[in-house]
């Protein structure tokens, strides 16, 4: 028994972002043949449904236009800027993204000290990508980078 062997091509970004749309055009679809099978005369909320639906599917078809005409131009998505690089010394801050799973965890701290997840010093940097930080003579904890906001550097 023989094996065919797949001959894979590299794809732009553009063009896997065209894949994308056509894949919610082949959805759209779906739910607009599911609509319609369940189309009563008379029934209004299913004729709204299906309104928006058409009206989603000509959105589409107009976006597969666009990342069409990127496609044709040669757009190439821009570079995304380099991963922060935190070093021991930096001054850094809890994002205020991740702050309230810290300020639960160091309710006590924080109600002793109120800038504890403003002015943090990154102590190490970890193989594991994860930062040792600590406020003033503190115990140092881990936090990972992503949770962490630059200030900037203590001898500054």
């Amino acid at each position: 028994m023989s094996r065919k062997k797949n001959h894979y091509k590299r794809s732009t970004p553009v063009i896997r972002l065209l894949r994308n749309v056509e894949k919610l055009e082949r959805n759209g679809q779906l739910v607009l043949n599911r609509l319609s099978s369940w189309t009563v005369e008379g029934d209004k909320q299913l004729d709204r449904s299906m309104d928006k639906t058409v009206k989603i599917m000509s959105c589409l078809e107009e976006l597969r236009e666009e990342v069409e005409s990127l496609e044709e131009a040669g757009f190439v998505p821009p570079k995304r800027s380099s991963s922060v690089a935190y070093e021991a010394g930096d001054l850094v801050a809890m994002s205020d993204k991740h702050r309230p799973k810290y300020e639960e965890a160091f309710e006590k701290v924080i109600s002793d000290d109120p800038d504890f997840l403003d002015n943090l010093v990154v102590v190490r940097v970890m193989e594991s990508g994860e930062i040792t930080v600590t406020r003033g003579k503190r115990t140092p904890f881990i936090v990972r980078k992503s949770h962490l906001v630059r200030r900037f550097r203590e001898e500054d």
